[in-house]
C-alpha cells in the first residue's frame, strides 16, 4: 500500500485496490512523483523541510488534513524551523518573512486555490524575489503534484465508497 491506498481508505482486499493495481505505473508513477517533487537530488535552493511545508500547506488548503499531516511527519522528519511550521499551518505569514519564502509561499496558495488567476506576472513576482528558472519549475512540479495527489485521494475514496 502506498500513500495514496492508505488515505483513500482503500481495502487491500477490495475492487478498487485491485483495479489501481492493473495499472502499475500509475501506481508506482506516483511514488516515483513524490520522491522526485519532496527529495529531489537537486533541490535547487528549495529544501526537503521548505518542500514538506508548502506540500501541508497546500494540502491544508484543499480540505486535506490527513493528507496535511503526513507531509508534517516529513516535515518533523526533517527538523522543522518554526518558520516552516507556521507556512505548514496555511496560517499568515509572518510580518518579517523573506521575500524569497514569501513568494514561494503567495504563489503555491495562488496557484493551489485559484489557478486560474495564475498569470505572467505572477511569474515575473518570482524572478524578482529571487527565484531561478530551475527553482520556479520546481516549485511548479510541487504544486502541481500535492494538487494532483490531493484529487487523487479524494477520487479514490469516493469509489471506494461506492464498490
Amino acid at each position: 500500500m502506498d500513500q495514496i491506498d492508505i488515505l483513500s481508505g482503500l481495502r487491500v482486499d477490495g475492487e478498487v485496490y485491485r483495479i489501481r493495481r492493473e495499472r502499475p505505473d500509475y501506481v508506482d508513477g506516483a511514488e516515483i512523483c513524490r520522491e522526485a517533487v519532496l527529495s529531489p537530488n537537486h533541490g535547487f535552493g528549495l529544501g526537503p523541510a521548505l518542500r514538506a511545508a508548502l506540500a501541508a500547506r497546500m494540502a491544508r488548503m484543499i480540505g486535506r488534513n490527513d493528507l496535511a499531516r503526513s507531509y508534517e511527519l516529513m516535515l518533523e522528519e526533517a527538523g522543522a524551523a518554526e518558520a516552516l511550521t507556521a507556512i505548514a499551518s496555511a496560517a499568515e505569514l509572518p510580518k518579517h518573512q523573506d521575500g524569497f519564502t514569501a513568494a514561494i509561499v503567495r504563489h503555491a496558495d495562488l496557484v493551489t486555490k485559484t489557478p486560474r488567476n495564475n498569470t505572467k506576472a505572477d511569474i515575473e513576482r518570482l524572478e524578482a524575489a529571487g527565484l531561478s528558472n530551475p527553482q520556479i519549475i520546481a516549485l511548479s512540479e510541487l504544486i502541481a503534484f500535492v494538487n494532483f495527489e490531493a484529487r487523487i485521494i479524494a477520487g479514490l475514496e469516493l469509489l471506494e465508497q461506492v464498490a
